[in-house]
């Protein structure tokens, strides 16, 4: 077989290929199979004989190496003639398929089951039934986005040190998200990733059309314009015989215009995206500062509970404290004994 033959584009290779699968077909169905094969199988109750014979086909069907065509028809010849011989139920032809038919949907099993364990193990970002949203929008359709905090601040229950740490503000390309706990959920962090890195590629194929796509839109336009005087010039000297005449409809577009078009609604979205985060910001702002008051007064009720009312309270942040070198920089910098220095990290209100 040559090289730059490709099977699938052969009358005499497909002819060939279609004989041996209605064959195989055929020669499936005279094979008896137990209940447990066929009926109360937990594939289906489908021929398992058949199902494999489709999915070799489908398989192998994109092949034009020589070598992989030549060795799948010996093995479909092959294949053929065990088929034939299993349809006595005295041979051992028969005894072998059965052996492999039960192994093969023993794996079958096996591995969906795994699968099976394996999506539901994986993090979904899909809304979690019960759990509230942080925020909720709060305009109307057509207005600009304004959302709001759903609920009060979290009560001092939910967390599990006893100590209530605000949240912080962070944005990564412009889409903003709360720290709530450390280390970082990891369904938060797919999520901001998807949303930058889509927002990211919308901006640079907006770039893209405006400082490559206008001058190739540009020369396609002139080059339309020289067609279009060259028809003119033919239809003058053929005696002035119209193009519609002909079945030929002039555009009255051109590409510049739709590239500026589509440049214009890449534009719109993107600036209608900033403003729903903008906005999204400021409402998670506004839960910054509701668990950074709950946070203060919490801690001058502590303060006052162990006589310290003259102390000023400060706010406990999700960072890990970096400590200095040596336990005399920490006593000179934080202004107290190296055992207070080791607590967590604080921040004061400012």
């Amino acid at each position: 077989m040559p090289s730059f033959l490709i099977p699938a584009r052969s009358s005499r290779h497909r002819t060939a290929c279609f004989a041996l699968y209605r064959s195989l077909l055929r020669q499936a169905l005279r094979v008896p199979l137990p209940d447990d094969c066929t009926t109360t199988s937990p594939l289906g109750p489908a021929n398992p004989i058949q199902t494999l014979i489709r999915n070799a086909f489908r398989r192998n069907k994109l092949d034009t190496s020589p070598r992989l065509v030549v060795s799948a028809l010996k093995n479909g010849y092959r294949f053929l003639t065990l088929l034939s011989r299993a349809a006595d139920a005295s041979t051992p032809e028969r005894a072998s398929v059965l052996t492999f038919l039960r192994e093969n949907q023993a794996r079958v099993v096996a591995v969906k089951a795994r699968r099976e364990a394996e999506n539901a193990a994986r993090i979904s970002t899909a809304p979690i039934e019960g759990r509230t949203p942080l925020i909720t929008r709060i305009s109307a359709a057509g207005e600009p986005p304004v959302y709001a905090p759903t609920g009060p601040p979290r009560p001092l229950s939910s967390f599990r040190s006893g100590v209530r740490k605000p949240p912080t503000l962070n944005a990564t390309a412009g889409v903003p998200f709360l720290t709530l706990k450390k280390p970082q959920p990891r369904f938060l962090e797919r999520v901001v990733r998807q949303r930058s890195r889509r927002r990211t590629e919308r901006i640079l194929k907006i770039m893209e059309m405006v400082v490559e796509g206008m001058g190739e839109a540009e020369a396609e336009d002139r080059w339309e314009r020289m067609v279009g005087k060259m028809l003119a010039e033919k239809r003058r000297a053929e005696g002035g015989e119209g193009l519609r005449t002909k079945g030929v409809v002039v555009d009255q577009g051109s590409y510049k215009q739709s590239l500026q078009e589509a440049v214009s609604y890449s534009i719109d979205v993107t600036e209608r995206e900033r403003n729903d985060l903008v906005a999204r910001g400021r409402a998670m702002w506004q839960i910054v500062l509701a668990e950074q008051e709950m946070a203060l007064q919490e801690e001058r009720e502590r303060l006052a509970r162990e006589g310290r009312e003259g102390e000023e309270p400060q706010l406990r942040v999700w960072k890990r404290p970096v400590y200095a070198r040596n336990r005399k920089g920490r006593k000179q910098e934080r202004g107290g004994s190296p055992e207070q220095s080791q607590g967590p990290g604080v921040m004061k209100q400012t």
